[in-house]
């Protein structure tokens, strides 16, 4: 690779096709599987410093800025997009910065964007109403039929216009800041492809506000899961769903997916699970992890790039508009490394990412992403290197940095991505290990480097606090607060999440404690069961990392749940729940508190057992009371090891109570299994 860079060698030549394959998974020959393998190996030694290590293939990694053309090589990107040096120096230079407070504040992209017409409109209802079809079930047409009836000009029909743009809004501001793939300056909904712009709705509608009320919500939450029921395969069968690829496409496959997984019913759940590959393959197929734009074989052109209404007159418009193009195809590869890791940890998938795959810079900074004009760039890029801004920084360079603890100077997309490529690090050493006798067949190399991961992800905690303008501390920042907005507050309580979520999928697994309940409750009248039984109360209880486990998920509930309870005292309103998982528009936060919740019962109940004299906590307010006791006395644990002295570390029951209350008639069919699985712990407590 290091003859490829210097060559000049780019994606598409034939010298290019003959390299060795590094994607993951393969399929072929043990050879391909054993060079792959090497790579692995090789990228694993770098990344750990382990430089002593003979390399068993012919690619090493000795450094990557050396090895992959990238827009550090600022010729070849001139080249690329087209831009002028003077353009080139304003949308390049600066792009990730370390940033004062005033120079990160994110640009006012100005009208909003989300305003559609009634023609616009009309082309959506009149695809729904031909294309929508599902005849082997019945249930699905009825559907339709109810959702297209009735006068839409009617401000309160569910596909009325103002509902429609009301969706729209929701999408930006709920969930947009949590997966930045789409440029909002430049997108203007009647120009953007219908497909895309369905899942856009799909997604608002799942997240409409409460203000709306629980009935409208539910109506329009079936309104979002009909969409996207049909939206997958219209996606497959459209003109452009091939080579290359058009950036529309990935956009709204990653948000399918996303509303599949995250907010839908079990059933679509799994479909995204099993189409999550066609999307990885489509971007492996257009070379999209090595720096390719998409559909980069056809000429820029306004209406290609996120439906927008740039003209194009000028040579910085066009430069402005191929950037990003560029930018946004960085960040679906980055988003789709986000969904691979982090639902390897909270559902027990198996990752189909690797992170050495991964030969891009992390994406620009926020202030740059959210300029709306290639005039206000420059401007944003002069203020950025006025407060220090810094050059680009490759992903796997970031990576390294992290696990060294150098503090890593991106912005809080940035972080968040590092901290998916250290979670898919972790994921494919525990593969390695499980594929070979010897743990990475090098000496003593498994506790260093599970080690140096643990450490890691305390490092980038450090980072997301200092990038959002707080002090390192141990505050997680991921507490939940019924009555604050989301929104702009969205990465903050992102980085708490995301890190409790790596510290216990580092030490359990969540399909074993689920195992581990469902055997519980069948009081092992199967040998599976038994098995499960004798796993986690035998032998995992007894390692350090069950007490770890059980510490971190205690950390993450107090830090959510304390701040929260609290805040509804404070207000002495009975009525006011301390957690719901309807209103909670964190994307992620649900599921692992339901994870750590389940990781409690698991430690409390293999070491004490179920409660000797069980409270009734018949009302809400002796619930909330007793999981305040619980939580408040467990906040002061200092170490893994104090867990050993604690007593009672089983009387979660209140909390429990509270967090399956919360998971119930939620617009996500996963939630409400989740209070089924709470349920039944709270019955073995109880005996």
């Amino acid at each position: 690779m290091s003859g490829m860079a210097a060559s000049g060698l780019a994606v598409g030549d034939a010298a290019f096709d003959s390299l060795p394959p590094c994607g993951y998974p393969l399929f072929g020959s043990e050879m391909d599987s054993q060079r792959a393998f090497a790579v692995e190996d090789d990228f694993t030694a770098w990344l750990f410093n382990e430089s002593s290590v003979a390399s068993s293939s012919s690619v090493a990694y000795p450094s990557w800025t050396g090895v992959i053309p990238s827009h550090l090589d600022a010729a070849r990107l001139q080249s690329q997009l087209g831009i002028s040096e003077t353009a080139y120096g304003a949308l390049s230079g600066g792009a990730i910065a370390d940033r004062s407070p005033s120079a990160a504040r994110s640009s006012d992209p100005g009208p909003p964007r989300s305003i559609m017409s009634e023609d616009k409109l009309q082309e959506l209802v009149g695809l729904m109403a031909t294309r929508f079809n599902e005849a082997a079930h019945p249930a699905v047409a009825n559907r339709k039929e109810a959702f297209l009836e009735g006068d839409m000009t009617n401000d309160d029909h569910i596909l009325s216009l103002r509902m429609v743009r009301t969706y729209l809004e929701a999408f930006w501001f709920y969930f947009h800041p949590q997966l930045p793939i789409l440029h909002r300056p430049a997108f203007v909904a009647d120009q953007a492809p219908n497909l895309l712009l369905l899942a856009v709705i799909a997604i608002g509608a799942s997240t409409l506000d409460r203000v709306h009320g629980p009935d409208v919500m539910e109506t329009v939450s079936e309104l979002a899961n009909f969409i996207v029921w049909h939206l997958r395969w219209e996606v497959f069968m459209d003109a452009e769903f091939q080579a290359p690829t058009k950036l529309w496409v990935f956009q709204a496959l990653l948000l399918i997916e996303i509303h599949e997984k995250m907010y839908s019913t079990r059933s679509l759940h799994e479909r995204a699970h099993i189409h999550h590959d066609t999307t990885l393959a489509l971007m492996r197929r257009g070379s999209l992890f090595i720096g390719c734009s998409a559909d980069s074989s056809q000429p820029s052109r306004g209406s290609d790039v996120l439906g927008s209404n740039m003209t194009l007159d000028s040579g910085s418009d066009e430069s402005w508009t191929n950037w990003i193009k560029a930018e946004a195809t960085r960040r679906v590869v980055f988003a789709a490394l986000v969904l691979d890791s982090a639902h390897a940890a909270m559902f027990g998938q198996h990752p189909k990412m690797a992170a050495h795959e991964l030969r891009l810079p992390l994406p620009c900074d926020e202030a740059l992403w959210s300029a709306t004009s290639a005039a206000e760039v420059v401007r944003v890029r002069s203020s950025l290197q006025a407060n220090g801004g810094t050059p680009v920084i490759m992903f796997l360079d970031a990576l390294k940095e992290t696990l060294e603890g150098r503090r890593v100077r991106t912005d809080a997309f940035g972080i968040h991505i590092v901290m998916s490529g250290l979670l898919s690090v972790l994921w494919y050493m525990k593969q390695r290990e499980s594929q070979r006798s010897c743990p990475l067949d090098i000496p003593g190399s498994r506790h260093h480097r599970r080690s140096a991961l643990l450490r890691a992800f305390d490092n980038w905690r450090r980072d997301h606090g200092d990038v959002l303008g707080r002090d390192a501390s141990p505050a997680l920042g991921c507490e939940y607060r019924a009555r604050r907005p989301p929104g702009k507050g969205g990465f903050m309580e992102t980085r708490g999440v995301l890190h409790g979520l790596a510290q216990m999928a580092s030490r359990v697994d969540i399909l074993e404690c689920q195992s581990f309940a469902d055997a519980v409750q069948r009081a092992g009248r199967s040998r599976d069961g038994s098995a499960a039984v004798e796993k986690m109360a035998e032998r995992w209880i007894v390692e350090a990392s069950a007490r770890e486990a059980a510490f971190y998920a205690l950390k993450f509930l107090c830090e959510c749940l304390l701040t929260g309870a609290s805040a509804a005292d404070d207000d002495d309103d009975d009525n006011d729940e301390v957690y719901s998982g309807r209103e909670d528009y964190s994307l992620n936060r649900p599921w692992v508190m339901y994870m750590a919740a389940l990781i409690v019962w698991c430690y409390g109940f293999a070491v004490d057992g179920p409660i000797a004299l069980p409270p009734t906590l018949m009302t809400a307010a002796e619930q909330r009371r007793d999981m305040m006791e619980f939580l408040q006395r467990m906040r002061g644990l200092q170490s893994p090891h104090d867990l050993q002295a604690m007593q009672r570390r089983n009387r979660c029951l209140g909390l429990l109570m509270i967090l399956r209350d919360g998971f119930v008639n939620t617009r996500w069919e996963l939630l409400t299994e989740a209070a089924n699985v709470l349920g039944s712990c709270i019955a073995q407590l109880r005996g």
